[in-house]
C-alpha cells in the first residue's frame, strides 16, 4: 500500500491542525504556454502529485522567466523551468534577472528532452551526411532557426556549425518554436532544433525529416535517428532539460513534501510512458541537494560551451 502522504498522516494522528486546514490547491506555475515541452510535462504528472499530496493541484501556463521569483513562498506555490532559463542563461548573461539559487529553492529535475535536428522533406536530405554533402555544394544556401539568441539550441547549433563545418544562413527574423515550427511546415525555413515534443507532428506528418538528437542514448520516439555523439559532434552531448522549484523562503517541509510529490509521480508506469510518447523520459533528482549541484555542474558546461564555439550572447 502507498506510503501516505505526510498531510494526511499528520492530520490521522492529530498532530497538527495547521496541516489540516491546508485546502486551498497548490498551484504549479509553468515558465512557457501550454504547447511547451516543460508545460505538457507538469500536465503529465500534476495528477499523481495531486493524487500523493491528497490535495487539488492547478496550473497556471506562461508566467515568463520571472514567475517563481516574483511568487509568494505561501506553502502552496511551485514553479517550473527549464535548462535555458537556469543553467544557461545565468552562465553567459551577468546581469541576468535570475538567480536559481537565490531567488528559488531548487527542488527536483522533473524530464530530459531529447532536442533533435530537423530538415525540410522537401530538400530530399535524409541523413546528416546528406546534409553535411549539401552544404558543401551549395555554401550558405539552407536557413536555420536557433528559437532564440539565448536558446540552448543556439549553443546545439554551434556545436553542428563548429565541429562539423556546416556552412548555414541564420534566419533571426523567427523566435519561438511554435512559429519556427510553422515555417518549417511551409517550407519558408530550411533547418531547426528544438525539443521533440515540438518536432513530432512535423516528422509524422512527412514534412520534416529528423537528422541527430541532442540526447545522451538514442530516443525510443526515433530510434534511427543518431545521436551527436554518434555523428562526431562530442561538445553537446544531451538536449534539454526541465525542473522543479519552489519561491525562495519556502520552507523544508513543503520543499520535501513537492520533492516526494514529484518523484511519485514520475515513477508511475502510466506517467512514463506519457512522456515516452513525446520523446521525454522521467528523470527526477535524487534530492534537492543533489539538484542544486547538477545546475550548478550545468551552468559550468553551458558556459564553456558558449565560449568553446565562440558564440557571443551581448
Amino acid at each position: 500500500m502507498r506510503r501516505l502522504p505526510r498531510l494526511w498522516a499528520l492530520c490521522f494522528l492529530g498532530l497538527s491542525g495547521a496541516a489540516c486546514t491546508q485546502s486551498d490547491p497548490i498551484v504549479v506555475l509553468t515558465t512557457f504556454g501550454a504547447p511547451g515541452s516543460s508545460s505538457r510535462a507538469t500536465a503529465i504528472i500534476v495528477p499523481k502529485m495531486a493524487e500523493y499530496l491528497g490535495r487539488d493541484v492547478e496550473i497556471e501556463y506562461s508566467v515568463g522567466v520571472q514567475g517563481g521569483v516574483d511568487a509568494p513562498a505561501n506553502e502552496r506555490t511551485v514553479f517550473v523551468s527549464t535548462i535555458g532559463n537556469i543553467a544557461l542563461r545565468p552562465a553567459i548573461e551577468d546581469a541576468f534577472i535570475l538567480d536559481p539559487f537565490v531567488d528559488l529553492r531548487p527542488v527536483s529535475r522533473m524530464t530530459a528532452v531529447p532536442d533533435v535536428l530537423i530538415v525540410n522533406a522537401a530538400l530530399g536530405i535524409e541523413t546528416l551526411d546528406d546534409l553535411l554533402s549539401y552544404t558543401r555544394e551549395h555554401p550558405g544556401e539552407l536557413s536555420y532557426s536557433h528559437i532564440a539568441p539565448t536558446s540552448i539550441h543556439r549553443i546545439e547549433f554551434g556545436a553542428l556549425l563548429t565541429e562539423l563545418g556546416m556552412d548555414i544562413a541564420l534566419d533571426a527574423s523567427l523566435r519561438g518554436s511554435g512559429p519556427v515550427m510553422d515555417a518549417m511546415a511551409s517550407g519558408d525555413l530550411d533547418l531547426a532544433i528544438t525539443t521533440s515534443p515540438y518536432v513530432s507532428p512535423l516528422i509524422d506528418s512527412g514534412a520534416a525529416i529528423p537528422l541527430v538528437v541532442a540526447h545522451p542514448t538514442r530516443t525510443p520516439l526515433l530510434p534511427s535517428v543518431p545521436t551527436m555523439n554518434e555523428s562526431g559532434v562530442t561538445g553537446m552531448p544531451s538536449g534539454s532539460w526541465n525542473g522543479v522549484f519552489v519561491p525562495a523562503g519556502s520552507s523544508d517541509e513543503f520543499a520535501m513534501q513537492i520533492f516526494e510529490a514529484v518523484s511519485y509521480a514520475l515513477a508511475d508506469p502510466g506517467v512514463q510512458q506519457a512522456l515516452s510518447t513525446l520523446g521525454m523520459e522521467a528523470w527526477p533528482s535524487e534530492s534537492p541537494e543533489a539538484f542544486v549541484a547538477f545546475i550548478q555542474a550545468e551552468q559550468t558546461r553551458l558556459g564553456a560551451a558558449a565560449g568553446r564555439y565562440g558564440i557571443d550572447f551581448d
